[in-house]
């Protein structure tokens, strides 16, 4: 795909101002292929040569009611009107805090601006708590860019050691090795491997931090029983379980992973659909673990945090959700899968759709299924990212790499679903000749 005459003239503007011309490395795709959006409605975009796209990308998953959503405006309008920051507590914030408390089960709630830096303020408060330094966290799970936790996040098989004995691979150059050192590392679905390295490094493992649902890795499930692992560990060795529901919250149920798998983690990490797009995060957790932020205890701050128009944001975005946006979520999302999983059989293509279908991944691989970061990253990325360039030609938008999932918004409709299922068809049968 080559992006349009007009798309490919703004984007030299950015390349003449920005790095690659994008402020998040993702967002390239090359000079002649990067898109620059002129607009967005509902579930599609459109780029500067007015050519529409059903958005199924819907920026890696905050948008989650749909693009410029009516009631989210209306009280983001209502809140501009009074304000914006105040570095001071007002209405919105409590009213939001409320919300996800009720929502979500958690006890105390501190906001914070980005999944990076939630995961960052989780990560202090359970060192804190325990009074230990390090972390676990498993291969392929993302999050957020702070140095802490960008390992083995994306790496090459050829990089990445034994599954028995892991090597952690920094994202990139400036990672300082040493905060490398403070990560314990394993496969993910693993229950041996996971109980050998907390037997052997409990005393000095803060955390265990986890995305449920790998969300940033082909939205791979945990196995029957595996959460339950985790969380007895963690109680057995005073660990503190932070689940990272960046990409759940919200999204797979109303009370995100917690609710869907029925698991209580001590603190848990939101941001993404929480806002509907607005730039918004959250921390909750119980009040034995969060009840030491304060002044002279455990630091926690940011000029923006819990400012007025993202919390009014959050507010109107959770009672949409509550009012049942997250059923025409569900159902779209499993009118996708159906529909894929039928392309792949009629076509003969040896893959699977799996994930909750709110965020479903479609898998090319002749296995069975995968089961953790090293699964995915055998499977056939190269036919994937083919099929993925002929469905932006045929105007439909996941993301283009194997590793996200498509994401689900309450504004799409069973014509978008079938629209998209037709042209993966074409898309397939293109790509196989």
């Amino acid at each position: 795909m080559q992006s349009g005459k007009k798309t490919r003239k703004m984007f030299k503007r950015a390349l003449a101002c920005m790095p690659s011309g994008v402020t998040s490395n993702y967002r390239y795709w090359g000079d002649d292929k990067s898109l620059v959006l002129k607009k967005g409605e509902g579930a599609y975009i459109w780029d500067q040569d007015d050519k529409r796209y059903i958005d199924y990308r819907l920026g890696f998953g905050p948008v989650i009611l749909g693009h410029g959503y009516p009631a989210v405006l209306e009280k983001v309008k209502e809140a501009m009107s009074i304000g914006n920051v105040y570095a001071m507590t007002h209405e919105y914030e409590i009213k939001a805090a409320e919300k996800i408390k009720k929502m979500t089960g958690v006890d105390l709630v501190r906001y914070a601006n980005s999944g990076t830096e939630a995961t960052m303020h989780a990560i202090r408060i359970a060192r804190a708590y325990t009074g230990r330094d390090k972390i676990l966290k498993f291969e392929g799970h993302y999050h957020g860019f702070h140095d802490a936790v960008l390992w083995s996040t994306f790496p090459p098989l050829s990089s990445v050691g034994y599954r028995r004995a892991p090597v952690k691979v920094p994202q990139g150059s400036g990672m300082p090795q040493s905060l490398g050192d403070l990560v314990h590392m394993v496969p993910f679905n693993d229950e041996e491997l996971l109980e050998n390295k907390v037997n052997a490094h409990w005393g000095d493992i803060a955390c265990i931090i986890m995305e449920p649902i790998m969300g940033n890795c082909a939205s791979v499930m945990p196995q029957k029983g595996y959460l339950e692992f985790v969380r007895k560990l963690c109680d057995q060795y005073g660990i503190v379980l932070i689940f990272d529901e960046v990409k759940t919250g919200f999204r797979i149920a109303k009370g995100g992973a917690q609710e869907y798998f029925n698991i209580r983690a001590d603190l848990a990490t939101y941001a993404k659909a929480l806002g509907n797009g607005f730039p918004i995060a959250a921390i909750g957790g119980t009040k034995e673990v969060m009840g030491d932020i304060g002044f002279l205890k455990i630091p926690h701050g940011g000029t923006y945090a819990g400012n007025v128009v993202a919390t009014a944001a959050a507010c109107a975005t959770l009672d949409e959700l509550e009012a049942g946006a997250l059923d025409k979520v569900s159902a779209h999302g499993a009118r996708l899968m159906k529909g894929f999983n039928q392309v792949l059989n009629d076509r003969g293509v040896a893959g699977f759709v799996q994930g909750p279908p709110a965020m479903p991944a479609i898998v090319l691989t002749e296995e069975a299924g995968v089961f953790d970061y090293r699964d995915v990253a055998a499977t056939s990325h190269e036919l994937y990212a083919q099929i993925i360039w002929k469905l932006f030609e045929k105007g439909v938008m996941p993301d283009s790499g194997v590793h996200e999932p498509w994401f689900i918004s309450a504004s799409h409709t069973d014509e978008d679903a079938d629209k998209a299922i037709a042209a993966f068809d074409e898309a397939v049968q293109e790509v196989r000749g």
